[in-house]
């Protein structure tokens, strides 16, 4: 009983050391969305979904009437109060439900202020707009009409400054006992009351604080509703379900309203919005449906959000609890940590979690179209973290495991021969070569020193080829250098350092060698630390470096080589005060050696030294064997 209550409770402990990890994950991400760290990305998500919605059809119930730059250019700013006038009476003419006039009293000129709209013909079909926020900058309705035909235009912009939310209410700030609706809430009623007396505004009965129109209760924005974080809710707002497609409503100008080129049936019991879309004066507004919306069609989307809710049961934006939606990025996250605790393949793992992250987004774009506004990128994130994660260690492991089979072993041989061939003919015929190749240039050489150049190059290349054959048939760890030197890769590496240093400056291809003065010192390496592979890639380093100053560190009269460990650092250094790096380029070598680094878990630096010259350092951790 004793041992299978042990047993399980190390399965148990297992367990949790294994799911650790996932959970952290998923307590960061929850973490980052709490402070709001997230919500830059999910209001862009939100923008993205809205604007990959399939387009809809004309919303014929809105009519817009737009002074435009070329009205602006004939009427002049302000807008003469005659023209406006005369523009409402035609207007009037044609019976709509309503008119909006989303123009302030500032942009009229006014030549009497108190009798302003004195001559309008039918005063109480027409809603006028004000400005209340901020108090300093208060623009108040033009005198004659009721508060019930007043409505303001304030918007609330998000921090990237794309307009997503609408303000349907609010007091006054500087007098609070004054409650000022939208314009939008005043045209919505005034219409919906039009086609039937039950649709007239009231509280809401779910959320006593929202409004409703009959049945259709306005979803208020909270605080933290959706991706906002301790979002300014001062008085009611709600998203934008902006109206999709490419011209969601009709737009007459100025100039068609005077000369009368439109069909007056568009006008009859239709809402009517008058308003100024010339940029100069109405600067474009960025919001989630396109980048270029102006207050006009701002206002007809939220009329028409409003109205077709109620009349054609369009969804409105609703957000989940903020319980909920932990629990949904916490349900994703558990699940991803549950199909890494899986038997599949790291294939399938990565195929099953792509998948899932094809219908994570589906499944949010699908419940945005019905209405439902839920977090979408800390989900994601969540899945794909804790997922690929899983999917990473697993895969990690099978690596692991499929190292210890023949085939494997026989690659990695393979590999590591074709390496050490290239590194030997590398730094041995190549670099010879490209010395005699420079004092051919130069005019150095005569007839008979090139031949001689020529015949030992062809007896190192053939060296070269004998150690080969000789190697991969005794399968000796030997170290060729050449004229057919060998270094025993057994022996301490400081020791094989300094073979290499010395061999290398024997070279008769690189005269400047000779006049050098050269600083030398290598501290030992304890042996456990390099496999002889790992061996054979250093001195060829130290071989490459020492080749490098003898073919372009011009102009240089010191060398210091040396090879110094730090507490558990080792670093390898070759230095000279030639003429410096003058190409930027990573050659052959500089490859190898970045290739080296890595592989090691180092670093490698190759960079102009003070006051002159050039510095090529590798340096790499003495902390645990690298051979696995």
């Amino acid at each position: 009983m004793q041992r299978k209550i042990w047993s399980s409770l190390k399965e148990t402990v297992s367990l949790w050391r294994w799911a650790l990890p996932g959970m952290v994950v998923i307590g960061l991400v929850m973490a980052a969305r709490f402070t709001g760290s997230l919500q830059r990305l999910e209001l862009l998500a939100l923008d993205s979904f809205l604007q990959l919605r399939p387009a809809e059809a004309k919303d014929d119930r809105i009519v817009l009437v737009s002074i435009d730059e070329a009205d602006m250019r004939k009427t002049g700013y302000p807008i003469r109060d005659r023209d406006l006038l005369d523009l409402l009476n035609t207007l009037q003419t044609y019976k709509p439900a309503v008119i909006g006039l989303h123009i302030l009293q500032n942009q009229i000129a006014e030549t009497n202020k108190t009798a302003l709209f004195a001559a309008l013909k039918q005063p109480e079909r027409l809603i006028v707009a004000e400005k209340i926020l901020p108090a300093s900058d208060q623009i108040p309705p033009p005198g004659g009409f009721s508060a019930a035909q007043v409505g303001l235009i304030d918007i609330v912009p998000d921090g990237d400054n794309h307009l997503r939310r609408l303000l349907l209410g609010v007091y006054n700030p500087i007098d609070t006992s004054k409650y000022r609706f939208s314009l939008t809430i005043r045209l919505v009623e005034t219409y919906l009351v039009s086609q039937n007396q039950s649709f007239a505004l009231k509280n809401g009965t779910r959320d006593p604080e929202a409004m409703r129109f009959g049945a259709t209760e306005l979803p208020r924005l909270l605080p933290n509703s959706g991706a906002y974080i301790g979002a300014d809710t001062n008085g009611p707002q709600m998203l934008l379900n902006f109206r999709s497609g490419h011209r969601p409503f009709r737009v007459l100008s100025l100039s068609d309203i005077k000369t009368g080129r439109f069909n007056p049936i568009w006008l009859r019991d239709r809402i009517v919005i008058v308003g100024i879309t010339d940029p100069k004066i109405r600067p474009i507004i960025p919001t989630a449906a396109n980048d270029s919306t102006n207050s006009l069609d701002l206002q007809a989307h939220a009329v028409s959000q409003i109205i077709s809710a109620v009349l054609d049961g369009r969804s409105l934006f609703n957000t989940w609890d903020d319980g909920w939606e932990y629990l949904w990025i916490m349900g994703w996250g558990l699940t991803a940590i549950v199909l890494g605790r899986s038997t599949h393949t790291p294939r399938n793992k990565l195929i099953g979690i792509g998948m899932a992250q094809v219908g994570l987004i589906g499944i949010s774009y699908w419940l945005l179209a019905g209405g439902w506004w839920i977090p979408v990128i800390p989900a994601s994130l969540v899945w794909l973290l804790n997922g690929i994660g899983c999917a990473a260690f697993y895969k990690y492991d099978w690596v692991l495991r499929s190292r210890l089979k023949e085939n494997q072993r026989v690659i990695e041989e393979r590999q590591g021969m074709i390496e050490q061939t290239f590194d030997v003919i590398h730094n041995g015929p190549l670099q010879t070569l490209a010395s005699l190749l420079r004092q051919i240039r130069d005019g150095k050489l005569s007839q008979e020193q090139l031949l001689l150049a020529l015949e030992n190059l062809n007896r190192e290349i053939r060296g070269i080829g004998e150690h080969l054959k000789q190697e991969t048939l005794s399968q000796e760890d030997s170290l060729y250098l050449r004229d057919g030197l060998k270094v025993d890769l057994k022996l301490p590496m400081h020791e094989l350092f300094f073979e290499v240093y010395s061999n290398t400056l024997e070279r008769s291809d690189f005269p400047r060698f000779e006049t050098l003065k050269i600083a030398c010192y290598f501290e030992p390496i304890e042996q456990r630390f390099l496999s002889v592979e790992h061996k054979r890639s250093l001195c060829r380093f130290l071989e490459e470096a020492l080749c490098n100053v003898g073919k372009h560190a011009e102009g240089s009269t010191h060398l210091n080589v040396t090879g110094t460990q730090a507490k558990d650092w080792y670093s390898l250094e070759v230095k000279d005060n030639g003429i410096g790096i003058r190409s930027s380029a990573d050659g052959e070598g500089t490859k190898h050696a970045r290739n080296l680094a890595a592989r090691l878990g180092g670093r490698f630096q190759r960079e102009p030294s003070s006051p002159k010259g050039t510095l090529c350092k590798l340096t790499f951790p003495l902390i645990k064997p690298w051979f696995r």
